[in-house]
């Protein structure tokens, strides 16, 4: 059982050219630092969803101490190569380097040990799966859309079609996304 865990982990860049914010903003009506905005908070929605690190880990640090004996396992897919563990001393007041096992993702913790964990960084996932960019491409839009100032409409028409609010809460109950990412979520 897990005592205490904290994880810091900073991602690589959103990648650059497979989604248009020009493109985002056209669909919502929204402006282009709009967009890039709501892209990069979409990548982290997706990433979180999945437990995947599609972005790559430019750095990762896991502060964690086990009540039992524990088999860990890292909380970012793809695993790193490396993992570099140390262990609080009391006696020098920092941090002792330890050697852990570390196999396909797993680590073999002690009891009652508080473990520093810092991880060697992970590049992006190449090719970035398609539907992944649609999902997020589908959060980003529908996060612009559902804005609290947008929300305040009753009707819109245009030209001999009036659509209200009631008409397209199907469309916009939900973006989409979590099904397109369903298939990406780790066990």
């Amino acid at each position: 059982m897990i005592e205490f865990l904290e994880a810091t982990f900073t991602p690589n860049p959103a990648p650059v050219g497979l989604i248009s914010a020009s493109d985002v903003a056209l669909e919502a009506g929204a402006s282009e630092q709009q967009a890039v905005v709501f892209i990069a908070a979409s990548w982290n929605m997706a990433e979180t969803f999945t437990g995947r690190a599609y972005r790559g880990i430019a750095s990762g640090e896991v502060l964690v101490r086990a009540h039992d004996p524990h088999e860990y396992r890292w909380p970012r897919y793809p695993f790193p190569d490396i993992i570099t563990a140390e262990v609080w001393s009391d006696h020098l007041r920092g941090w002792d380097p330890v050697q852990v096992a570390y196999r396909g993702g797993y680590l073999d913790l002690c009891a009652g040990q508080m473990y520093r964990l810092v991880q060697a960084p992970t590049p992006p996932v190449d090719p970035m799966p398609q539907h992944v960019v649609q999902a997020v491409f589908n959060l980003a839009v529908y996060q612009l859309i559902q804005q609290p100032a947008r929300r305040e409409f009753k009707s819109q028409t245009m030209q001999d079609t009036t659509v209200t609010r009631e008409a397209v809460m199907g469309v916009l109950y939900g973006s989409g996304a979590g099904a397109l990412l369903a298939s990406e979520v780790r066990k």
